[in-house]
């Protein structure tokens, strides 16, 4: 049924606790992994690091950022490698829902598995989901997946 499923990282334990479900579901039907770290912007003063690397005034931050994410692939891809799978790895910058959309579109992706933060009540509607906005406008399915507290 899936062949190409996006693992969406951010560095967390639930990013974490999904890559690795992510990973099962991609070896139990030989799909190839596709991860993805997307850099948001971050807000500093009169600039943002983030969707404009080449911006003056926030290198370092950027250096800091692409190292994490890089990190993280790394670990999610050597777990892909102990079940033999392939690997498409990619890190891009701006806001996580609209990069996760376009690339599912761009790569042909079949599937997503993502982690969630649980949020609920106040706390859900002031921050927001990534997740549940992803769930409410992707084209193909969507497994959520929530870290044990």
């Amino acid at each position: 049924m899936f062949e190409r499923i996006l693992i969406p990282i951010d560095g967390s334990d639930q990013s974490r606790a999904a890559a690795e479900k992510g990973v099962e579901l991609a070896a139990e039907h030989d799909a190839s992994v596709h991860i993805l770290y997307v850099v948001e912007p971050v807000p500093l003063g009169r600039f943002s690091a983030g969707p404009e690397p080449a911006s003056a005034g926030h290198g370092e931050i950027l250096e800091e950022q692409k190292e994490e994410a890089r990190e993280s692939i790394d670990a999610i891809a050597e777990l892909c490698g102990e079940h033999g799978l392939d690997v498409v790895d990619t890190i891009e910058y701006g806001l996580p829902v609209e990069e996760i959309l376009e690339y599912v579109e761009a790569e042909g992706i079949d599937g997503i598995a993502m982690g969630t933060h649980g949020r609920s009540g106040a706390e859900r509607v002031v921050i927001g989901s990534v997740a549940e906005k992803v769930v409410r406008k992707s084209p193909v399915p969507v497994v959520t997946i929530r870290a044990a507290a």
